[in-house]
């Protein structure tokens, strides 16, 4: 029996515990046991045990001692002490105090694997290091043990123990600290209840697993603040003046993204709104508002494209609807560029080149590569080719003025058989803070500046020219970001562009126009200077005009169109704006500001164009 005893008590600390309340067999029969029922734990606190008396020694230590046996009421009373005259006899019985604790059982020389209790003596010796030996380096499992040495063994497996985990102070002082703070944990248990009923109904009620909805809506208050109208280069104004008031206008746009998986974007937009551009009330393009176009308040699908990587330093975009090159690649303008939250004019964004290409219809494709990429300095190098059709949907090769592009009879030109911007763009960013770009465009049948520029700029040189219909267009650009200082950003661009008309217009003879045109501009941006979000900007610049235009007689036409070249150089139009934007809320900003132009349409005899526009943006 008391070799079953002892075996139990070594399987683990917690199992000793138990053990006591069995108690240990002795060999005289004189030893009284008691139940599990009756007895009490003593307090830990006493010194290890580590020796083993005999059995013998056990039988000869109760005939010598006549102290009686504790009652049942005195063990449930408290904890059971040793009788004095118990000193001196443990000390006969040969326990020995503070021996070093042995670190493995396998320095236990009387210890085998194969005893029945060996892997709870490992446990105890190994994973708790409560159990020592003789100090001859033995065990002597099979002997038999008092319930004071069992009770010294199992207070030193509690010191153990609670060394390692929480004791009762821990316990009492987590107690008090969970009482203390009672209200803050029922609040923060309210907050956790709260977010799980809002994200189970977001979960039950949302649109879409893949798909986000976003909008952005516009009110615009603006008002042409000047009265005459700008006329076309070379001519005097006869009188014409602007015949206007107030408006307030709105555009809407609500985008669907979809993503597939993760990094990747298929958008549809849809788009109502009624700002009427004002190059027809003023007579030129240069005071549009960069947020104009109306499809009479009716949702059209503006645009569509799906963009997603391509290994891992490409990426691409498929437009097919509404393409534009602003959209796909770097402008070199970060703080003014968004037509919602940036410049208030069309010119002001960012370089008109981009805007080659820009229709209702365009479609294309456009790929970013990053030829070296160091996201830690933020330096690289990005190169970018892009490709915009605005006829691509048009299956009739040989009809007169498509949608009004092209209106030559079997043009061939471009993938699509009509009009097409091509594109070709390298960033550079040497240093942090830095963004250089050199960006090439070839177009045919388009506007070369999207329509920022003069209106008629070849009109009074060739009064049979419809714009830039049959027209190629090569054109450079440089733009260039610089933010020395977190609250202030300096960009700027120029732009040129080759232009020459390779064909005749309605199928009869005409003279072919070689143009060249110019612009530039310089951006000052100051964010958060009052609220974060808040934006101060100004823009000084030369929208697009012509600074030089030669015609060329290329058929035998009757009297009175000249037979002999006519050359012509114009360079006298400036653009000055200046606003701010009020961050009002993170999703509603308001933006007034003012726009002027010097010379409108590059005719010194034009006055002064002065629009005023407060713009109010929600997004949501």
């Amino acid at each position: 029996m008391s070799r079953i005893v002892l075996g139990l008590a070594l399987a683990s600390p917690i199992f000793v515990l138990g053990t006591l309340t069995s108690a240990a067999t002795a060999a005289d029969s004189s030893l009284t046991t008691i139940s599990a029922t009756e007895f009490q734990v003593p307090t830990p606190g006493a010194q290890p045990l580590t020796t083993l008396p005999t059995t013998s020694e056990l039988i000869a230590q109760n005939r010598r001692t006549a102290a009686p046996m504790p009652s049942v009421a005195e063990l449930e009373s408290g904890p059971v002490i040793a009788p004095a005259a118990s000193q001196p006899q443990e000390r006969s019985l040969g326990i020995q105090r503070n021996l070093p604790q042995v670190t493995s059982v396998n320095q236990l020389s009387d210890v085998r694997p194969t005893d029945w209790a060996y892997q709870a003596l490992a446990s105890l010796v190994e994973k708790y290091g409560c159990i020592a030996g003789y100090p001859d380096g033995t065990f002597r499992g099979n002997r038999a043990a008092t319930r004071y040495e069992l009770a010294a063994a199992l207070n030193a497996c509690l010191d153990v123990i609670s060394d390692r985990f929480a004791t009762k102070e821990d316990l009492a002082t987590l107690q008090k600290l969970m009482q203390e703070f009672a209200n803050e944990l029922a609040l923060v248990k309210g907050r956790v209840t709260n977010l799980e009923g809002r994200v189970a109904n977001l979960e039950a009620t949302q649109f879409a697993t893949i798909t986000k909805l976003s909008a952005t809506v516009i009110f615009n208050v603006s008002d042409v603040l000047t009265n005459d109208r700008a006329v076309a280069p070379g001519l005097i104004n006869p009188g014409l003046t602007v015949d206007d008031n107030p408006v307030v206008n709105q555009r809407t746009r609500i985008n669907f993204d979809t993503s597939f998986y993760g990094k990747d974007r298929l958008r549809l937009r849809l788009q109502s709104a009624n700002i009427v551009s004002y190059a027809g009330l003023t007579g030129t393009n240069m005071g549009r508002l960069g947020y104009d176009g109306t499809s009479a308040n009716a949702f059209t699908l503006q645009k569509g494209f799906y963009s997603f990587p391509v290994a891992t330093r490409g990426f691409m975009v498929l437009d097919f609807v509404g393409g534009e090159f602003n959209d796909n690649v770097f402008t070199f303008n970060p703080l003014l560029q968004s037509g919602d939250t940036g410049a208030l004019s069309r010119f002001g964004r960012f370089n008109p080149i981009y805007r080659a290409g820009n229709a209702a219809a365009a479609a294309g494709v456009t790929f970013k590569y990053d030829v070296v990429q160091n996201k830690e300095r933020g330096t690289g190098v990005t190169l970018n080719v892009g490709y915009l059709a605005p006829t691509s949907g048009n299956p009739f090769r040989n009809a007169r003025n498509p949608g009004g592009f092209n209106n030559a009879v079997g043009n061939t030109n471009g993938f699509f058989n009509g009009a097409y911007a091509a594109l070709a763009q390298v960033d550079v960013r040497p240093v942090k803070n830095v963004a250089l770009g050199l960006t090439y465009v070839r177009s045919f049948g388009l506007d070369p500046f999207g329509g920022t520029g003069s209106t008629g700029n070849f009109s009074a040189a060739n009064p049979t020219r419809i714009g830039f219909a049959n027209s190629t267009a090569d054109t450079l650009g440089f733009q260039f970001t610089y933010r020395p200082i977190q609250k202030f950003n300096i960009a700027g661009w120029v732009g040129y562009s080759s232009v020459n008309g390779v064909q005749n217009n309605f199928d009869y003879p005409t003279r072919a126009n070689s143009a060249e045109v110019l612009n530039w501009a310089v951006t000052l941006a100051s964010p958060d200077l009052w609220n974060k979000g808040d934006v101060l900007g100004f823009i000084f610049g030369q929208p697009p005009q012509t600074i030089s235009l030669s015609n060329t007689f290329v058929a035998n036409l009757p009297a009175p169109l000249p037979a002999a070249p006519v050359s012509r150089t114009a360079f006298n139009s400036f653009h000055l704006e200046g606003f701010y934007r009020f961050a009002v809320m993170p999703n509603i900003s308001i933006t007034p500001g003012i726009i002027a132009i010097i010379n409108p349409n590059s005719n010194s005899n034009n006055d002064p164009i002065v629009v005023g526009a407060v713009r109010t943006t929600f997004s949501f």
